[in-house]
């Protein structure tokens, strides 16, 4: 599909450096796809680079895949020797988005950060952090001695209801701000499933090799609980088709 609509592109351009003596009226098109050419695109998602596919010579391809809830027609259809069917089923579909412009130059995510492995972190750990004060753990004889209509004759004042509704003011500004994504090449995108053994997470991962984005590559990224706790940590939550970084 994207090796299809960047094939189109250029055949609209071709056709355009062809023609001669267009009329009036296609003269301003002209100029318009002249400044666009100018400008160029890169491709936002699901690729993060602008290279040729890393599966374009394979037996795999890129895809995704979302779950659809069957219907009661489409239950009795492919129903076969009286088994019951389930609920769901499983699409696989593809796409490509592109945008107008140059991809912004941006830093990748992993530049200059330093993850510890998790022989330093148990270094780093205090001792009277790991101490269990079991006290805390059980009710102590005030707390149970205490009346329960306490709290109900306590006298509500206005500034308790302005407090309240400024703290719900200050939690929907909070929303309201508008988070702006990284477009560069730093972020690989997951293909396929993570396959979770024991404390160790694979993943195949399409990502850019050079910082500009212009070329990319299909890897298999192995993280350990051992050497990266951390990413171990997001590895395991990862899904099909999210973002990785690098």
């Amino acid at each position: 599909m994207r090796s299809y609509i960047l094939w189109m592109e250029k055949r609209k351009c071709r056709k355009s450096e062809k023609s001669t003596g267009a009329a009036p009226s296609k003269m301003k098109s002209m100029v318009v796809q002249e400044d666009l050419l100018k400008d160029g695109a890169f491709v936002v998602a699901p690729c993060p680079h602008d290279g040729r596919c890393p599966l374009e010579n394979s037996d795999k391809y890129c895809h995704f895949v979302q779950r659809l809830e069957r219907t009661s027609s489409q239950r009795i259809y492919k129903r076969s020797k009286g088994v019951p069917l389930r609920g769901f089923e499983d699409e696989k579909f593809c796409y490509v988005a592109l945008r107008r412009g140059k991809r912004p130059e941006e830093a990748w995510p992993l530049d200059g950060m330093k993850f510890d492995t998790l022989k330093e972190r148990h270094a780093k750990r205090n001792p009277e952090d790991l101490i269990i004060d079991y006290d805390d753990q059980f009710p102590s004889e005030e707390d149970e001695e205490a009346p329960d209509g306490d709290e109900d004759s306590l006298v509500p004042y206005a500034s308790d209801t302005q407090e309240l509704s400024l703290f719900h003011e200050s939690g929907e500004e909070e929303e309201e701000e508008p988070i702006r994504a990284d477009l560069g090449g730093g972020w690989g995108r997951i293909i396929y499933s993570p396959i979770r053994r024991g404390r160790q997470v694979q993943m195949d991962v399409c990502r850019a090799t050079k910082r500009d984005a212009s070329e990319g590559a299909f890897e298999r990224v192995v993280v350990t609980q051992s050497k990266n706790p951390a990413l171990h940590l997001q590895a395991r939550k990862s899904l099909w088709g999210d973002l990785w970084p690098f």
